[in-house]
C-alpha cells in the first residue's frame, strides 16, 4: 500500500515522479491549500522545495534570498505589484485571511509546465527521473506568471542559481 494520500503525487501531471519529488509535490499541494489556492501552481512547488527539499537545493535557493521567509517576501511584492499595475490598492495583510480550504486543489498551468520540464531536463541528463534540481532548473526557466515575476522582483539571478545547483547535483 503506497503511503502517498489519495489524489496527490499520483495524480500529478506528467512522467513518474522519482521518491524526491513525491515529497515535493504533497507539499506542495499542502502548501496551496495553507494558502487557500485552488489550483497547485509554480510558487507552491517551489515554497514546497525552499521548505523539504534536501539539505543542498535548500541551501541553494536559500543563498540566491529564497529561503521560505525570503521566498514569501517575494510572492507578496509581486502580488502587491501585480495589483498596482491593474489600478489596485493592496488590501492590508489581515483582510486575505479565508477560511481554510477543505478540498484538495487541482493542478495548474504552472505546476504541470514546471514538472513537464523538470522531465525535459532530466531526459536531457539521462536520467530517467527527474529530481529536486531538475524542477528547481525548470521552474526558473519559466518565463511567464508568478513565479517568475517575484524572482525578478526579488533581483533572483536565475542562470547562477542553475548553476549552482549543477554543482551539488
Amino acid at each position: 500500500m503506497s503511503d502517498i494520500p489519495p489524489g496527490t503525487a499520483n495524480n500529478a501531471p506528467g512522467q513518474p515522479l522519482s521518491k524526491a519529488l513525491r515529497s515535493v509535490v504533497i507539499a506542495s499541494v499542502t502548501e496551496a491549500q495553507r494558502r487557500n489556492a485552488t489550483l497547485v501552481e509554480a510558487e507552491h512547488l517551489l515554497l514546497a522545495l525552499s521548505r523539504d527539499g534536501s539539505g543542498a537545493v535548500r541551501d541553494v535557493l536559500a543563498s540566491a534570498g529564497l529561503d521560505p521567509a525570503g521566498l514569501e517576501a517575494a510572492l507578496l511584492a509581486e502580488r502587491e505589484t501585480s495589483l498596482r499595475v491593474a489600478g489596485v490598492t493592496p488590501p492590508p495583510e489581515e483582510r486575505l485571511v479565508a477560511s481554510p480550504r477543505v478540498a484538495r486543489p487541482r493542478w495548474g498551468a504552472s505546476a504541470k509546465e514546471a514538472l513537464t520540464r523538470a522531465h525535459r531536463v532530466a531526459s536531457a541528463h539521462r536520467r530517467q527521473r527527474s529530481g529536486e534540481a531538475d524542477l528547481v532548473t525548470a521552474i526558473f526557466g519559466l518565463e511567464l506568471g508568478t513565479v517568475p515575476r517575484a524572482l525578478t522582483l526579488a533581483g533572483v539571478d536565475r542562470p547562477a542559481v542553475v548553476a549552482a545547483l549543477r554543482s551539488v547535483a
